[in-house]
């Protein structure tokens, strides 16, 4: 698996134990051919945030570890697949159209154009027929390329992300930025498989509509509460329900001014036969919202309304009981020349009226981090 934090590439036996395969690059996709090569897309330019310059490359590795560059110069390659024959195909953004690509190189590392004009491409898979299907994440489409090239739109309608077949040649797709995963049947039959936006008892539903987010009745239309207001520009809102269907959590990041990654939560709960909001566990204001909950543990500049801060992250990481959840606060700022950052776990208590108060306060060590994030 590639790790963006350590910029490395990590391997896990089947007994799930851990160890480093590759350091010091910016891996974004893998792949194995049928030898057991791995081959990786090396992408600087997305952590460097950089214009297309050319400066990302596809790298292979033996299975002993060696490695070697299967081409260079490339900007922002996306999807990596192979097919039967041994070839691999990569999904790429290329300058001279404005538009991304997809390439073909041959076992024998020979490059050619397989297809052009194409606007978002994000995964690629083939399915038993020989046929390649792509996200194209841009147009909220699953494109399909049969073996002789023709393209076609398999689906639309959703911002779709990464793909998989089955043995029976069953297409999975999950949702970008959500928690949908569709199937469609080799006939081209779409279901939904999983969702975490319907409520445990069935009754609620988390839709979003043109990006207009709201609660509806389960299986119709019919919104219970719309919450496009609060919601505005923040794109698609993570939901989180309690237990017993009574309260749930939005998980979002609101539009603001600030030059950081900010995201906050919401909570809402059911009184009678409508849908209220509880008191946000941290406000607005120019301050972090760790600082607001933290009572002690953090350095003074974590406090000052100077602080110069890259990151401001409060979420709900899960309910425990139907009136009990653990939030999760990570804050990075700059204190003078000096860089900070924090993480802590917050365990709140609700009340029937939906009032809460934090019981728990848990500061995570640096390794605790590391162990949370990397584990399998």
């Amino acid at each position: 698996m590639t790790d963006h934090v350590s910029s490395s590439i990590l391997k896990f036996t089947p007994e799930a134990k851990k160890s480093t395969f590759a350091s010091g690059l910016a891996p974004e996709r893998l792949a194995f051919d049928r030898s057991g090569n791995l081959f990786v897309t090396d992408t600087p330019s997305k952590v460097t945030r950089a214009e297309v310059k050319g400066s990302d490359s596809i790298l292979k590795f033996t299975p002993d570890g060696k490695r070697s560059t299967l081409v260079s110069g490339l900007g922002h390659p996306g999807g990596l697949t192979f097919d039967d024959k041994g070839n691999l195909f990569v999904s790429i953004f290329v300058k001279e159209y404005s538009s991304y690509s997809i390439l073909k190189f041959t076992p024998e590392g020979v490059k050619s154009s397989f297809a052009t004009g194409l606007n978002g491409p994000v995964d690629m898979v083939f399915d038993r027929s020989g046929s390649l299907f792509m996200t194209d994440n841009r147009r909220d489409s699953i494109l399909k390329f049969t073996p002789d090239g023709k393209k076609n739109t398999f689906a639309t309608g959703i911002s779709f992300y990464g793909l998989a077949f089955d043995a029976a040649d069953n297409l999975f797709v999950s949702e970008y930025g959500g928690d949908l995963i569709f199937k469609f049947t080799p006939d081209g039959t779409q279901s939904t498989l999983v969702s975490d936006r319907v409520s445990p008892d069935k009754q609620w539903e988390y839709h979003l509509d043109a990006d207009t987010p709201m609660i509806v009745k389960a299986g119709t239309r019919q919104s219970v509460l719309d919450v496009s207001e609060e919601m505005s520009g923040a794109g698609n809102a993570k939901i989180v329900w309690a237990p017993d269907s009574k309260r749930f959590a939005f998980n979002y990041s609101p539009i603001h001014a600030h030059h950081t990654t900010y995201e906050k939560v919401a909570f809402y709960q059911l009184r009678g036969d409508k849908w209220v909001a509880l008191r946000s566990p941290a406000n607005a204001s120019e301050r972090l919202q760790l600082a607001q909950l933290a009572k002690e543990g953090l350095p003074k500049s974590a406090y000052s309304p100077d602080a110069d801060w890259s990151q401001d992250i409060l979420k709900l990481r899960k309910w425990t009981d139907a009136n009990t959840a653990i939030l999760y606060a990570y804050a990075a700022w700059a204190d003078g020349s000096r860089h900070r950052k924090e993480t802590f776990l917050f365990t709140m208590k609700f009340d029937r009226e939906g009032n809460w108060k934090i019981v728990k306060t848990h500061q995570m060590s640096d390794k605790q981090v590391e162990e949370k994030y990397n584990e399998p």
